[in-house]
Formats: C-alpha cells, structure tokens, sequence
C-alpha cells in the first residue's frame, strides 16, 4: 500500500484460502460455556483468544517448522505471569525439529514431549477458546498450530485432565460432586475388570457367600476362565466403540447402542461370557465415558489390560504391585520440565482447593503453583459480603 506523500509502502497478506465457520466444539460439549471452537485457520484462533483476554500482557511468538509444509506456529502466553524459564523450554523444544512436515497438533505433541513411551498425555489438547484462556490466566502456555482445529497447553498436570470449563459455572458443591465422580470413574475403569478377575481367579475367599454363589451359578457353563472372558469382551467393545467413530454420526450411535446390546446377549445366551462379567464390562466402559479428556480417557483404556494380565497371574498381590509401578511412573513423569503428579507429588496444599473439590472461587486467591505463575496473586478474590444485616 502506497500512501501520498510518503517514502515508504506497507505489504499486507491478503492471501484467501477455503475456510468453515466458527462451531460448537465436537469432542468437549458444553453445558452453561461458549459455543465456539477453534477452526482450521491459525490467525482466526489467534483472533478468538486476544477477544477473551484483551490485555497487553498477552505475548505471541511466531515460529515456522516442517521443510515442505513451512507450517507456521505461536505461543502464546502472558509475559507478567507465565515463567520465562518453561518459556525457554519450550522454544528450545519447538527450534529443535527437524522435520518434513506438521500437519496437526498430535504430531508436535508426539515430538516435544518429555517422555513418548508414556501412555499419559504430557498436553493438554482442547477445542474450546474458553478453556485456553483460562489455563492463559493461570500461567499455562499456549501452541496453536496452523491447519488444526485444537492448540496445545503446558505444562499440564495429572488432574488437570480431570477439570471442565462447566465446573465454573456450577454452583460449586455441584461442581466438586461431579470432579469427585470423575476421579471414581478413573479408577473404575482403570481397575474394575482386573478386580474382578482377581476376586474370581485368586482372591475368592473376600467375596461374601451369597454373592459367591450368584457368580458362580452365572459362570457354571462359561468354558474359559476370567481372563480370557474379559479379554474377550473388552477387545470386542473396543471394536464396538472404533466401528462407531469411523461410521458417519447417525449410523455410529445406531452400531454402539444396538451392537454392545445384540452382542452382550447373544455372548450371555451362547455361555461364552457370563452375566457378571457382562455387568463388568459395561461399567467401566460407562466410567471411562465420564472421563473430560480424550486422552486421558484412552490411556485408561490402554492400562486396563496390562492390569488384568497382573491380576490375572498373582490376584491382589499383582493388582497392588502394578498400582505401585503406576504410581511411580507418575510421580516421574514430566510436562516441560514440571511435576505431572503436582498438586499430589509434590504435595501442595493450596492447590487443593482446585483438585479434587472445586471450593468456592472467592477462596481460589492464588493461582495453582503446578503452573509455575512468576505472578501467584489472583486480583479482586474476596469472600463477598451481602447488604443485609
């Protein structure tokens, strides 16, 4: 553009490219939040966090990657609260690929992480502007990546997986009910099938009698033992379920429902599989619903079985032992350089107040350490005071 009068011009990128219109997000469905996700454009994601924080602390670095796709990145954080040290992780992470091409958010994930042998998610992959913004806030980092319809947040942190943007707009003993659900939900899928299959292989002398004989009289004409029955009808849910994604959306949910039913019963009818283990078998699947993330929800499905291997061959005693070795991989595990087991490992208390309850956000002063905020103080936090006497 050439102005009159002036020495110098300015180049703008006009460039035009097919685009769709900003939606509701698919996979993270809100109740009481925004329904607007990202897209597939860069800049128009870029566009929709600045409306949710328009404040000049808000920082974007542009960075480039991939030989071919030359795919175009930023971070995005607020420089008076995010810490510069994970700011540097981070770019030095982000300028150390060397790649032919990025075309999604999984894949930058899969190369910056710090552990890829891991079955946990060391990112936070959400769709939703609103939740973005609020992990910006506490001193989060954001990667959107160009052509993806989802950005990246680190560092990230176990429970961190567990929290949704409704739970701060429910009354707050409602949301601590329904984060508290979640956690029982986590451990119910991750080690239901494999309780069970120790209680029936090994550990039956702990089942009270009258169920005993319920379970027994359910297996009577079942020919394999427990954990080949489980194996069998987990292998066959997950079937269900991946045949019911990849289908288009109206046939899907028709397979899911109708398949698991017509399947279930005609396992029960044929004595392959029994009642109980049927009963099982949709609980945890249920559970691993309740699940807000994704990712979180598949690492769960994926643990499942070495669990019911353990269990299957010392009962309890290999349950515990692979609960221990859980445990320790998480209190290992990092994001970026950060605790992934933090608030838990290491304990800190005044992140408890956003863990596994939500308390009221007036007592939420500070922001949650597993962050890394330079800034803690939240401003404005008080306990409210009504006008009446």
């Amino acid at each position: 553009m050439f102005i009159d009068g002036q020495q110098e011009a300015s180049i703008y990128d006009t460039k035009g490219w097919p685009q769709r219109s900003i939606e509701d997000p698919q996979l993270e469905s809100s109740l009481k939040g925004a329904h607007q996700g990202f897209v597939e454009t860069g800049l128009q994601n870029l566009a929709l966090l600045r409306r949710y924080i328009p404040n000049r602390e808000l920082r974007i670095e542009g960075h480039t990657i991939g030989r071919r796709t030359k795919t175009q990145l930023w971070v995005v954080y607020l420089e008076d609260v995010a810490h510069p040290e994970v700011l540097l992780e981070l770019q030095t992470r982000i300028g150390q690929i060397d790649i032919d091409a990025i075309i999604n958010t999984g894949e930058l994930a899969e190369l910056i992480e710090d552990n890829s042998f891991s079955p946990f998610p060391q990112f936070i992959v959400t769709e939703r502007p609103d939740s973005a913004a609020s992990h910006l806030l506490q001193g989060r980092f954001i990667v959107v990546v160009d052509r993806s319809p989802s950005v990246l947040v680190a560092p990230a942190t176990i429970t961190s997986f567990f929290q949704s943007v409704d739970d701060y707009s429910l009354r707050w003993l409602i949301a601590s009910f329904i984060r508290l659900l979640r956690f029982t939900a986590f451990i119910v899928a991750m080690f239901l099938p494999a309780t069970y299959i120790a209680f029936i292989a090994f550990n039956y002398e702990v089942i009270p009698m009258q169920l005993f004989l319920s379970i027994a009289e359910s297996r009577e004409r079942v020919p394999f033992p427990p954990l080949l029955e489980a194996l069998l009808m987990e292998i066959t849910l997950e079937m269900i379920r991946e045949a019911g994604i990849r289908l288009p959306a109206p046939v899907g949910q028709s397979i899911s429902m109708v398949g698991g039913i017509i399947v279930g019963q005609a396992a029960v009818q044929a004595h392959i599989v029994s009642n109980i283990m049927v009963i099982v078998v949709a609980s945890t699947a249920i559970a691993s619903f309740i699940i807000p993330s994704y990712d979180m929800g598949t690492a769960v499905r994926l643990l499942r079985f070495p669990m019911m291997l353990l269990a299957s061959l010392f009962g309890i005693v290999g349950l515990t032992v692979g609960l221990m070795m859980l445990i320790a991989h998480l209190v290992a595990l990092e994001s970026l350089g950060t605790p992934y087991g933090s608030p838990l490992a290491p304990f800190r208390w005044a992140d408890m107040k956003d863990t596994f309850l939500r308390l009221p956000l007036w007592t939420m002063n500070k922001r949650p350490k597993s962050a890394r905020p330079i800034q803690s103080n939240r401003v404005g936090h008080k306990e409210p005071e009504g006008d009446a006497p």
